[in-house]
This record gives C-alpha cells, sequence and structure tokens, in this order.
C-alpha cells in the first residue's frame, strides 16, 4: 500500500494587536486585500473606518518575508520544493535513487543531505543545490 508521506499543513498563529477604538482590550486583526470598483470605494472605506478597522494604502512599504521567517533550515526547504513540485516522497525517491526512509529522515532533521544529496534533490526539485547545505 502506498501512502502519501506529506506532512500537514503549518498552521500560523495570528498575533493579537490592541484595537484602535478601545485600546483596553486586545483583538485579533486580520489582513485583507480588497479590490473595488472607485465608484463605491469612498463608501466602503468609510464603513470599515466606522468598524475599527486600519485602512493602508499602497503607498506604505511592506515588509519583506525574508525577515519573518528565520527556519530556513536544508530540511523545511526540502519539503517546500518538494511541496512546489506536487510529489511524494516516494515518487522523489524513484527519481533521485535516495531510499525513502533517507529522504524522511532528511526532512525531519534526523540526517544531513550533504552535497552529492543535494545535488540529486536540484536536479529533480528544479532548484539550486545550495540552497540544501
Amino acid at each position: 500500500m502506498l501512502a502519501l508521506t506529506k506532512k500537514p499543513p503549518i498552521k500560523l498563529k495570528r498575533s493579537a494587536a490592541k484595537n484602535t477604538i478601545n485600546s483596553k482590550r486586545n483583538t485579533e486583526n486580520m489582513l485583507f486585500f480588497v479590490s473595488c470598483p472607485v465608484s463605491n470605494s469612498n463608501r466602503i472605506k468609510q464603513y470599515l473606518e466606522k468598524h475599527g478597522c486600519i485602512l493602508v494604502d499602497n503607498k506604505h512599504e511592506w515588509v519583506n518575508a525574508k525577515g519573518l521567517f528565520t527556519e530556513h533550515t536544508s530540511a523545511n526547504l526540502l519539503i517546500g520544493a518538494r511541496g512546489k513540485e506536487n510529489i511524494t516522497q516516494m515518487q522523489l525517491s524513484e527519481l533521485t535513487g535516495i531510499p525513502r526512509r533517507h529522504i524522511s529522515d532528511m526532512e525531519n532533521g534526523r540526517r544531513p543531505i550533504g552535497k552529492q544529496n543535494a545535488l540529486k534533490f536540484a536536479k529533480t526539485l528544479n532548484i539550486d543545490y545550495r540552497l540544501f547545505l
């Protein structure tokens, strides 16, 4: 029986931030990107502001996400590259000749990837081998 060996998706925690209307209570905020007709934009802005939403226009600078994610481990990169190509550990094993058990150990950080395996993964997953080292 062939079983999928993909890990479940990582659940991100939402950060709690102070509400601008009532600073005594903590609430959770969500970020939305909205596209609407220009004719309705003023009414929508007023409605959102009335309900405590903070509006950001496209003139503000955005933070680069690379600085937010510090876990750039070779294991995470291998999982992400395999997910991007939408292949299972078993399929990757067949394409590279590396045993599936070893791929699992590499993805869980129990085994180093090494240069030879990095070269095999790079060729199969269309990614630069140096990212794994």
